[in-house]
């Protein structure tokens, strides 16, 4: 983070900064709009992965064999908010804040740590990690969790607030949200919450669907839902009338339309879907990196 970012101020959270100098308009949006489902967005499209299956043969050849798709999926949106980082704001307590860090959130069983009990996993990542810095960050947050006996703590928190009575679990979860809303919720909380983080990614072509459209939460401070589904060939001809075999990955993406306009997702998902078509693009670490507004 820049020198100038460093400086914390009384209105900033301990997971990010809040914005001053963004449109008026969008200060004023988390007024207006009081949850994400006011401002919820959300489409659908595919990208192009041809070159995908190739350069995956050839890594796990090389001995990265548990290396996948979902690795490539997480290290081209990681190079998107290098790029674009105001993505990767959220709206809390009516504020719109900048994020200090890269948590994208993945669901357990994708990961293959649905055996700790826990219901996702939240991986760290810098705006400069290259494709084998996520594969590797990713490989040794699971394998930290499956060592750790305290990692179904939440869901042991979770399983005591549901045999309560529920006005004592209303209460609860009302106590919860309130400090959140005002920055004070624990990290230890936060950091293994689905509902906390810069993105969650899903890849439900695993599970043999297409993408599924997940919305965002009006508790935590998650602003972006993407989802992937299987691989579909689809038969082409180019304008020289040559026919081409072309392999496309649907996906799915909903987001919080208060922290950034559509303009701004459009140019976004076009580096997105430029990373998943060259892959070898995320095997070294990004020329620039730019920061969002102050």
């Amino acid at each position: 983070m820049p020198e100038r970012y460093t400086r914390r101020r009384m209105t900033d959270r301990r997971d990010g900064r809040r914005l001053r100098t963004i449109s008026p308009l969008f200060q004023l949006s988390p007024f207006t709009m009081l949850s994400p489902a006011d401002a919820a967005c959300g489409f659908s499209d595919a990208a192009d992965v041809s070159a995908i299956e190739t350069w995956l043969r050839g890594r796990r050849a090389a001995g990265d064999e548990n290396i996948s798709l979902l690795h490539l999926v997480v290290a081209a949106y990681v190079r998107t908010l290098a790029l674009r980082p105001a993505l990767n704001r959220f709206v809390a307590g009516r504020f719109i804040y900048a994020r200090d860090a890269i948590d994208i959130v993945l669901p357990a069983g994708g990961v293959g740590a649905a055996d700790t009990g826990a219901m996702s996993v939240t991986v760290r990542f810098q705006s400069t990690d290259t494709v084998y810095d996520v594969y590797r960050k990713i490989n040794t947050r699971v394998d930290n969790l499956k060592a750790d006996q305290s990692a179904d703590r939440l869901e042991r928190l979770a399983s005591t607030l549901v045999k309560t009575p529920r006005f004592i679990l209303r209460f609860a979860i009302a106590v919860l949200r309130w400090l959140d809303y005002h920055g004070w919720l624990r990290s230890g909380l936060t950091s293994k919450s689905p509902y906390h983080g810069s993105a969650m990614i899903s890849d439900d072509g695993a599970f043999y669907l297409p993408p599924v459209f997940r919305a965002i939460n009006s508790t935590g401070t998650l602003p972006v839902n993407i989802s992937v589904g299987r691989i579909r060939t689809v038969t082409e001809a180019d304008k020289a009338g040559q026919v081409h075999d072309r392999k496309l990955m649907d996906y799915a993406v909903a987001y919080d339309g208060r922290i950034v306009d559509n303009a701004y997702v459009g140019s976004a998902f076009r580096y997105f879907r430029y990373f998943l078509a060259n892959p070898d693009t995320l095997e070294n670490p990004p020329e620039r990196v730019n920061e969002d507004a102050l």
